[in-house]
């Protein structure tokens, strides 16, 4: 008798393993699949202008040239 409880309670554990990692994996494809669309879309040249030479840089490259 309690043998049978104990294998029951085995299979429900192994039943719910078993089920927790198809959400589980079913998740993470969709959070991988969202993550390399929004990497694809990052990947595009900004059109702000992020750098500007100006006096005093030309001087600092001028400075560490010599």
């Amino acid at each position: 008798m309690q043998n049978d409880k104990h294998g029951e309670s085995r299979r429900s554990f192994v039943k719910g393993l078993v089920a927790g990692s198809a959400v589980l994996a079913g998740i993470l494809s969709t959070g991988a699949k969202a993550g390399a669309k929004q990497a694809s879309e990052d990947r595009s040249v900004p059109q702000d202008i992020l750098y500007r030479e100006t006096e005093e840089f030309r001087k600092y490259y001028d400075m560490l040239r010599s």
